[in-house]
């Protein structure tokens, strides 16, 4: 898939203002995906349906429910009106439907526990699936039956594929601590390398006062408090930047991880959120995401806000973009690894679960159980093509 952003900077994030804000669900909003032009998102919610955007006009299209068997992992498939998805209730199975008519295309049955990953390839028909102490499944859209099967024991599995579509990802942090490296050509064989992850090297006692300022932030004396949860850390997502050079861990405690990929060292521990603590309701690894760019991370947190890290200023030098910035800075803790945000932006009342930036536009998504719609408020020329205006 070919992004066509090519670099966001800190002025486009500062400037991020509501565009649209959409109150269509009755619960939290658990998944969302772009599909492969970013023109359309869909949603999945805990109240069982599913939302699909349009994300040029700013307008809400389909409406679809899946009651029956619950719906989570919302993933286009290399069509804009085609989704796969994983069921929450009654069993274990992968739903492949389409939102042109609203029937189901194909099941994909095969797994016996709850699925907590699904992963789209970039270059094909081909997803990744991954339930709990269960394993890793390789499918096809055009056929009912798994292609290839990882068993991994027990945990949860974090699943994700490089840009390049032809190596996939599996971070299991219950059994061994490791993220495993496979050629997905090779799915049934032994990954090619594995990264062993020591975890207390990973989640050190912090001080999480972000000491971030936002003119839009009311309620300062709260801004941290909330922060000092001390949330279980337990992996929850994992992504690979565009360029395909480092990987970044969803956690559910109060840090996210950013590794080279291709030796397995840390980057950076990204921290001054408030983790969502919610892997024990097998939700999470939607709240973070790198921008198309790979220049920066941007979170959700359980206290409503989302944070910003600049993950190309890893020795916390600011660059002369950076430096004509005032409102907030980029700071580091003692540790020469462990960033805090150097912006926060405030709106949502309740947890954040879900953030996403637009592949090829410069729209980020938010969501709770609101869908926010965020532009920069700049000249349109530097926004590129889009109808949406501001409020």
């Amino acid at each position: 898939m070919n992004h066509q952003i090519q670099e966001i900077s800190g002025v486009h994030l500062f400037n991020l203002k509501i565009a649209r804000e959409f109150y269509d669900n009755s619960q939290p909003i658990t998944a969302l995906d772009f599909d492969g032009t970013g023109e359309y998102c869909v949603t999945a919610s805990a109240d069982e349906t599913i939302n699909l955007y349009n994300c040029r006009t700013g307008n809400h299209g389909k409406f679809s429910v899946s009651k029956k068997y619950g719906v989570h992992l919302t993933r286009f498939t290399h069509s804009n009106t085609e989704i796969v998805y994983a069921s929450t209730k009654e069993n274990d199975t992968l739903r492949y439907l389409s939102l042109r008519d609203n029937q189901f295309i194909r099941y994909f049955v095969g797994h016996k526990s709850r699925v907590v990953a699904l992963e789209m390839s970039p270059i094909n028909d081909q997803f990744l699936t991954g339930s709990i102490n269960e394993g890793v499944r390789l499918w096809d859209l055009r056929q009912p039956n798994e292609i290839g099967f990882i068993d991994i024991q027990s945990g949860r599995p974090c699943v994700g594929y490089d840009p390049s579509g032809l190596i996939f990802a599996i971070a299991l942090q219950h059994s061994d601590k490791t993220i495993q490296l496979h050629d997905v050509r090779k799915f049934n064989e032994t990954p090619f390398s594995t990264f062993k992850i020591e975890e207390e090297n990973y989640n050190m006692n912090i001080d999480m006062d972000t000491n971030v300022n936002n003119d839009n932030d009311n309620n300062n004396d709260n801004n941290n408090n909330d922060n000092n949860n001390n949330n279980t850390l337990n992996w929850t997502g994992l992504k690979f930047s565009n360029d395909g050079q480092k990987i970044l861990i969803n956690t559910s405690g109060d840090v996210h991880y950013i590794m080279d990929a291709f030796d397995g060292n840390l980057k950076q521990r990204l921290i001054g959120h408030a983790g969502l603590d919610n892997a024990s309701s097998f939700l999470g690894g939607e709240e973070s995401c790198f921008t198309p760019d790979g220049r920066y991370v941007i979170s959700g947190s359980k206290d409503g806000k989302i944070y910003f890290w600049d993950i190309s200023n890893s020795n916390n030098n600011n660059n002369n973009e950076s430096t004509t910035i005032t409102t907030a800075e980029s700071l580091t803790t003692e540790e020469s690894m462990t960033m805090k945000p150097f912006h926060m932006l405030n709106h949502h009342t309740l947890p954040t679960q879900v953030i996403k930036f637009n592949p090829n536009k410069l729209l980020l998504v938010s969501a709770c159980t609101d869908l926010v719609f965020w532009l920069p408020s700049l000249n349109t020329n530097e926004l590129g093509e889009t109808e949406m205006q501001l409020n």
